[in-house]
């Protein structure tokens, strides 16, 4: 506990820093005084506002300005005519009066050689009667001291020499307060400093002082006997915290003799200075110009790196720092002097490096692996280095990295089994910085990868960190020359495959290979194990045999992940894919997948910015893309999209055939390459390829016309009847719906209006799949081609609006996905007409909100979702977010259309429509002011199904909006609320009592009160006592009682009524599962299933809590009543008992 005095220290200095911040250059200080202390009772209060009091009177009687100055110049006449006949207590509030008044004096109020004469007088004050002041006494004079310092003439050494000098001197002073004032006063006198002279002066002043402290440092970092923490020698720590404070403004000449002494009183073993050495070692790196450190790097490094090297026996915190600052001189020796860079180098990351070795604290070897990996990263890279793979082996930069890299091999070489994360994370850096020029530095230790894999069996499942070093490596290597060090091979007297499980890491990290080595090398080899497994007999080897040539195979799309000779070698390789596509099943998949890579790259490379390659994020890490060199220009992404459209039409028709006889699961992959090389491809040639599809299957007539089959209704009776041939045609139907899907991307107008004279076709004849494939082919037109939107859209609507609303909800989900597009269209457009038809659209989207089946009702849920985020999300009218809004607002407009005029069925359901948008988006509430009202209006209609839904926006509504948005409807709402309190039926009055509930919560019950009619007064009351009577026997309630309420409370309080799916059915979300979903919209869809399930028995559960609510005491009166008859009788029994006996 502290003494009174310690205390007393404390509220002066805090009392200080207040009036630092309260006093202007204008304020009255003794009156400030007064009203700040007149009613304290401590004695330095008292003694201050006497002080400040005498001063005043003295500044009356002078006839002067009662400002800070006056006080100031008062306050120190008073000091220097009797400093000898004040007492300590009178020195004590003076000082403190002085240190609070002149922070609020201004610079130019005080002359130069008045602020030099008023420190010297300090500074005899501090010589005379310092010994007998107290220390917050002492502090108050100092602070003093530093202000006035930076009143006198900064430019003149001579002016400033006195306080400087004492400053310094009481920055090492024994008492903590005094210590911390003066060394902060000195840093701000520093920063003042505005000439190099006096700049040079003072930084000569410092060194000085701490050469007078060398002696007692080096005796005490070379003795294990000398106790530090004596105060004598507690000197030089106060000495190198001051150096810390203010070695960023030292001269430079200064700095670099300063950082000769530190390196002095670095050794390789701990001491009680070596903290305070690197702090501010680390201070001058940050600050110091690279001059001050290249003289002294070798010797920097040579001491730092001694004392890393020393590990464990060393404090973790200082080894950390010492081997950080180890980086940053190596960081500045690049800047500046790159032969001393390249030689001290290897010796660096050797230190570093053994910080793995000898700690058993992750911690520490996490550290070390982040400043090797900066290291790597900074100094290793293979643009930096300048080294050719005809120059690897002669230069200096060569016999550093081989020293480097011996540094990670004998770290390898060390470990007991597979070595830590750490370790194998910064080789994995070093070989994605040396690029290619790693095969002939680094063979060693790909060789020791492969070694320590083989340890484990080849079982790499379980060695994460191991599999993504040699991934690494294959990425910097290559494949061809990682082949040639770890070769893959068919051994022919074991019939064994040696390094396969070298293929799976291929496969992840091969990028900016040859597409010519696959063909030369890696399809000779898989036909090699094709055909060994047909000549075995046994059928373990057989099946061995054929996993590595599958495997093989298998890598295709790595070799396909950046080629540097696509353009070349295509050509030659399409011979291959046509093959494989014909005779080898198992490639079907892998060759879809890499005709998807080798366009989709050169694409988004073309429709990129120059030099920005978004293809290098296709498919494996940025680093890894990046250490491979390989970044296509546009020039050779044209060349390359040359190349693979000239081969697009055999291997279309190829595709294609393999399309119609495959099954559902493979057509998935397969549309997805025939539509990346149909997007490549001219128009004539995809056409044609679905025109022959067509006539293949019979789907249209000699003259290029569909046939005209009847209606579906037609179609349906024949296939119920058991029509073979008409389900057949459905299903070819269906398939090719597919195949043209996958052609729209890249399809010019012919092409477009054959697709939609097909979907057209289909949706009026085809069974309820090929309809759905249909919708989801026009869904796919709309995206991809706006101006076809624009053009039919009287049409689209119109053969949409004629088709009956499917029941099955993948097709309605479809047909939805297509008004969709077309709705925001007619919005993003904003004429008059469009804007009437898509209230048509609206109008079924309502109308499928009131279906009975849950899944049908979600369905246009989900949409509505959709087209609030496409509208919300569109810049097509302008970048300014107002016309985002503007779009959100004519969504809003077209909704409110509905309501007047219309059936309560549609109302309703426009009703829900609104509150799904509302918990979607609040903003809207006031974005558009006539929403609310709108809607609220509709509460003076009879209509149950109305009432119900109109309640449940209100709840919506005060529930997602803030309390300050929601002040500007409240009245609204109580006016137009209110009215349903007294009506029970349909549990209209337990909703307008959770409504009101949720207002009073966020709004405040005086706020409620103030705005209700007073014909409603006696209901809000009763719901007011209700909540305090709850909140009072929450306080006699134990803690599991408490939870249990709060559970219960949730569901009725913080619950949000939502009637969004059906108008007569309500939904109850609560607060957390509300909070949680607005923070995750992308989840919403899964959160209302979860709600749903048990959206009944939440109902009842709400139902009974609000009732209870409403009844006010009631429940409780009774519940007394009956529990005071059951004592009665068990006292009547009692007494029957003790008679009988």
């Amino acid at each position: 506990m502290k003494n009174p005095n310690a205390m007393e220290e404390d509220e002066i200095i805090e009392e200080e820093k207040q009036a630092d911040t309260i006093f202007t250059e204008k304020s009255d200080i003794c009156q400030s005084l007064m009203n700040r202390y007149s009613k304290s009772s401590a004695p330095q209060h008292r003694h201050l506002i006497a002080t400040a009091a005498a001063v005043r009177s003295i500044i009356t009687a002078e006839d002067l300005p009662l400002t800070p100055v006056s006080y100031f110049a008062a306050g120190f006449t008073t000091i220097t005519n009797s400093s000898e006949a004040l007492d300590a207590t009178e020195i004590a509030a003076l000082s403190t009066l002085l240190s609070m008044v002149l922070p609020a004096v201004p610079a130019q109020a005080i002359t130069h050689p008045k602020a030099a004469e008023a420190v010297s007088v300090l500074v005899e004050l501090l010589q005379n009667r310092g010994e007998a002041m107290a220390a917050s006494s002492f502090r108050a004079v100092v602070k003093c001291l530093g202000v006035l310092v930076g009143f006198c003439d900064l430019e003149d050494w001579d002016s400033v020499k006195l306080g400087f000098e004492t400053l310094l001197k009481f920055s090492v002073d024994k008492r903590p307060k005094v210590r911390k004032c003066a060394q902060v006063c000195l840093e701000r006198v520093f920063q003042s400093f505005p000439s190099s002279t006096v700049t040079k002066k003072a930084s000569k002043f410092v060194f000085s002082l701490f050469k007078s402290y060398m002696p007692l440092a080096v005796r005490l970092i070379s003795s294990t006997t000398v106790d530090g923490s004596k105060p004598e020698n507690l000197e030089i720590i106060h000495m190198l915290g001051v150096l810390k404070l203010i070695v960023p403004y030292l001269s430079v000449k200064v700095s670099l003799k300063l950082l000769l002494e530190l390196l002095k009183l670095m050794n390789a073993q701990f001491s009680s200075l070596t903290r305070h050495i690197l702090k501010i070692i680390e201070a001058l790196f940050e600050t110091s110009r690279v001059e001050v450190i290249i003289p002294e790097a070798d010797n920097i490094i040579s001491s730092l790196s001694s004392y890393v090297l020393l590990g464990e026996k060393n404090p973790a915190d200082t080894v950390i720092c010492a081997a950080t600052l180890l980086r940053v001189t190596v960081d500045k020796l690049d800047d500046g002097d790159r032969s001393s860079w390249i030689r001290n180098l290897p010796l660096v990351f050797r230190s570093v490096a053994v910080l793995w070795l000898l700690t058993s604290e992750a911690s520490i070897a996490s550290q070390a692996s982040t400043i090797l990996k900066e290291l790597v990263k900074h100094h290793m890279d293979q643009r930096i280095l300048l080294i050719s793979e005809r120059s690897a082996l002669e230069s200096t930069e060569s016999s550093a990295i081989k020293s480097i890299c011996a540094v990670f091999e004998n770290a390898l070489s060390t470990c007991d089994g597979i070595p830590n994360e750490h370790i194998l994370d910064v080789i994995s850096v070093l070989f994605l910085k040396l690029g290619e020029i790693s095969y002939f530095f680094m063979k060693d230790i790909v060789l020791k990868l492969a070694d320590l894999t083989s340890l484990s069996n080849g079982d790499i499942s379980n060695t994460r960190h191991l599999q993504e070093c040699i991934g690494a490596a294959v990425t910097a290597l290559g494949p061809e020359k990682m082949l040639s060090l770890l070769p893959i091979s068919l051994d022919a007297e074991n019939l064994t495959c040696p390094n396969s499980w070298l293929v799976p890491i291929l496969n992840k990290y091969v990028v900016g290979a040859s597409l010519r080595y696959f063909m030369e090398h890696i399809i000779p080899l898989a036909e090699s194990f094709e055909w060994a497994s047909h000549k075995v007999k046994k059928s373990v080897i057989q099946e061995d045999l054929q996993a590595h040539a599958h495997g093989l195979w298998g890598l295709l799309p790595a070799f396909c992940r950046n080629p540097i000779d696509t353009c070349e070698r295509f050509r030659y390789l399409t011979k291959h894919l046509i093959s494989f596509l014909k005779k080898n099943s198992l490639m079907h998949e892998s060759i879809a997948i890499s005709l998807q890579e080798l366009v989709s790259q050169n694409k988004s490379i073309l429709r990129s910015n120059e030099g920005d390659c978004e293809s290098n994020t296709c498919s494996i890490k940025d680093s890894m893309m990046q250490s491979s060199g390989v970044a296509y220009s546009k020039k050779t992404a044209t060349k390359n999209i040359r190349a693979l459209a000239s081969c697009s039409m055999e291997l279309l028709e190829a595709l294609t055939d393999l399309f119609f006889s495959s099954p559902p699961e493979k057509r998935l992959y397969l549309k997805d390459a025939i539509g990346c090389l149909s997007s490549i491809s001219d128009s004539s040639i995809t056409k044609r390829i679905l025109i022959s599809s067509f006539e293949k299957l019979d789907l249209i007539n000699g003259v290029g016309e569909f046939d005209n089959e009847g209606n579906h209704t037609h179609a349906s009776i024949d296939q119920e009847q058991g029509d073979s041939s008409t389900t057949e045609k459905d299903t070819r139907r269906c398939v090719t719906m597919e195949l043209a899907s996958s052609l729209v991307e890249g399809a010019n107008e012919d092409l477009i209006d054959m697709i939609y004279k097909f979907i057209r076709h289909t949706l009026l004849t085809a069974n309820e799949e090929g309809q759905c494939e249909a919708y989801h082919a026009l869904s796919r037109v709309l995206e991809e081609h706006a101006w076809f939107c624009s053009s039919q859209f009287d049409e689209l609507l119109e053969l949409l609006l004629g088709l009956k609303s499917p029941e099955n909800i993948a097709l309605l989900r479809s047909r939805f996905t297509c008004f969709r597009i077309l709705l925001v269209h007619a919005l993003k457009v904003c004429l008059e007409e469009e804007n009437t038809k898509a209230f048509l659209i609206l109008n079924e989207i309502i109308l499928t909100l009131k279906n009975p089946k849950e899944e049908v009702r979600k369905v246009a849920y989900d949409i509505l979702l959709l087209i609030s985020s496409s509208l919300g999300n569109s810049s097509s009218l302008s970048s300014e977010s107002c016309h985002q809004k503007l779009i959100s607002m004519l969504i809003m407009f077209q909704i409110m259309g509905y309501l007047s005029g219309s059936s309560p069925h549609i109302k309703s359901g426009a009703v829900s429509v609104l509150s799904v948008l509302v918990y979607k988006d609040a903003d809207i509430c006031t974005s558009v002011p006539e929403l609310v009202p709108s809607v609220l209006a509709l509460l003076q209609g009879k209509a149950v199904e109305v009432v119900k839904a109109v309640l449940g926006f209100v709840k919506v509504v005060v529930s997602c909006l803030q309390a300050k948005d929601l002040q500007s409807f409240l009245t609204d709402i109580l006016n137009d609320v209110l009215p349903w309190s007294p009506v029970s039926r349909n549990h209209f009055r337990s909703k307008v009592t959770v409504i009101l509930e949720i207002v009073i919560r966020k709004c405040g019950s005086a706020a409620i009160k103030s705005l209700t009619p007073e014909k409603y007064k006696g209901f809000v009351k009763t719901v007011l006592e209700n909540r305090h009577s709850k909140g009072s026997s929450k306080e006699a309630k134990g803690p599991d009682d408490d939870m249990e309420e709060k559970r219960t409370d949730s569901s009725s309080r913080g619950s949000t009524d939502y009637t969004t799916l059906r108008g007569h059915k309500k939904m109850s979300l609560s607060h957390g599962k509300r909070k949680r979903e607005k923070q995750q919209p992308n989840d919403m869809d899964s959160g209302m299933k979860r709600v749903k399930k048990d959206r009944h028995s939440n109902f009842l559960n709400h139902e009974k809590q609000t009732q209870a609510q409403a009844r006010g005491g009631r429940v409780k009166k009774k519940d007394m009543k009956r529990s005071s008859r059951r004592e009665e009788r068990k006292k009547i029994w009692k007494k029957q008992k003790k008679t009988n006996k």
